[in-house]
């Protein structure tokens, strides 16, 4: 009878290539400079406030109608 314990899934090349996979998209997220998401949060801003403005003064002109 042997008494080596059996190999867990944990230490399966599946599971390591997941954890690698995902050890990279963190490392992706986290290598993102600030100045890009500043960037980025500035657009959207912009973006929300133009169609902010669209229908807002839409909704006005139907309430007087």
């Amino acid at each position: 009878m042997s008494h080596h314990p059996k190999p867990s899934a944990k230490n399966s090349a599946g599971d390591t290539s997941n954890f690698e996979r995902f050890t990279r998209f963190v490392r992706g997220i986290v290598n993102v400079p600030g100045s890009d998401v500043k960037a980025e949060i500035e657009r959207e801003k912009q973006a929300r406030a133009q169609k902010r403005a669209k229908t807002s003064s839409g909704r006005a002109s139907r309430a007087k109608v």
